[in-house]
């Protein structure tokens, strides 16, 4: 035997992959000891069978396909993931490389295939898809119970809201019955928020300027105003999504704002504009304007010492979200809150 010919067998046996020759027919010609370590037979064993015979069905076919493209010289080589079925009926993962050895006449002599044991890859794989599928399901239970949660607590705010409504129904000082019905609306507005994150497909966050379309339009019917007389402009940034620490006391501030303009800014036969403008620059901050061209206030306005629980709540509120407030008053009102979003 030539000494490179000995060189080679030396090399195709001690290959730390699998390595074989594979007859044209599918029949194992000469196969090395990695293979026979990996599949549990003996040289002599595979030499009696076809690579047909030890392929899974399921993958059976694709892998004929690429037999017949290379044989047909379509393609130069092919490489696949398989499942063999090994000497003790187990199943093992390759992949195998196969190319193709040719006569000097171009007829097909041999296929060569390199065959690397891939089980343990493919079980992390499942190990990683089922630990996948845990965290999807653990994800799905969680955000079923959140959006339980927020309809329970929107719920209880109903039923709040209405318990007030029931009490008013007793009170006979015109005064106390104003102070129970905004007391009843700002709830409604709490409730109103736990409603939108309920809908919300990010159960984090809602948005907003979905939610002052509807938290308007309620104060607009709670006051029953004339909207021929009053005209509201809403100018929203889509890209403000708020959670829910920032949207209830950013509600709760134009709730305020809002009811005060509906009952100050227009005495009675007086007509205007109502306007609500959201934006966030790249810095990641709101900006908040509400504004009306109504009557405007006194000259000596302070709305940190009246004592007006509306504008205590803005002040209180604004605080909490770390804003800056400035108010114009002397040609209509115009309220301003800057607010960093985090």
């Amino acid at each position: 035997m030539r000494e490179s010919e000995q060189r080679f067998r030396a090399t195709f046996h001690q290959a730390a992959v699998g390595i074989a020759h594979v007859a044209i027919d599918g029949s194992w010609l000469l196969v090395n000891q990695r293979l026979c370590n990996i599949l549990g037979y003996t040289p002599e064993e595979l030499q009696l069978l076809t690579f047909q015979d030890i392929t899974h069905p399921d993958d059976l076919k694709a892998d004929l396909k690429y037999f017949d493209q290379i044989l047909a010289d379509n393609i130069p080589t092919y490489s696949i993931e398989k499942r063999y079925f090994c000497k003790d009926s187990s199943i093992v993962w390759v992949n195998v490389t196969v190319s193709l050895m040719r006569e000097l006449s171009g007829e097909p002599k041999y296929f060569i295939s390199v065959i690397e044991d891939i089980s343990e890859r493919q079980a992390a794989l499942r190990d990683r898809q089922q630990w996948e599928e845990q965290i999807q399901a653990s994800l799905l239970e969680k955000e079923v119970l959140l959006k339980e949660i927020y309809h329970r607590v929107k719920n209880n705010l109903q039923v709040i809201s209405s318990l007030l409504n029931l009490q008013s129904a007793y009170i006979k000082d015109e005064q106390d019955l104003i102070i129970f019905r905004q007391s009843q609306q700002r709830i409604e507005s709490m409730a109103l928020v736990h409603e939108k994150l309920y809908q919300s497909q990010d159960l984090a966050k809602i948005n907003f300027g979905e939610y002052i379309r509807d938290l308007v339009a309620s104060l607009f019917a709670a006051y029953e105003v004339n909207e021929d007389a009053i005209a509201l402009i809403i100018n929203i940034d889509d890209r403000v999504f708020l959670g829910l620490d920032t949207a209830i006391p950013c509600s709760l501030i134009i709730h305020e704002l809002v009811s005060n303009s509906l009952k100050y800014a227009f005495p009675t036969g007086r007509n205007g504009t109502i306007s609500i403008n959201l934006k966030k620059d790249h810095k990641n901050q709101i900006t908040l304007v509400v504004s009306d061209d109504g009557i405007g206030l006194p000259s000596n306005f302070d709305f940190k010492n009246i004592a007006s629980l509306g504008w205590l709540l803005v002040d209180a509120l604004s605080n909490q979200l770390s804003g800056n407030i400035k108010i114009q008053g002397d040609m209509g009102v115009e309220f301003h809150l800057t607010f960093t979003l985090i």
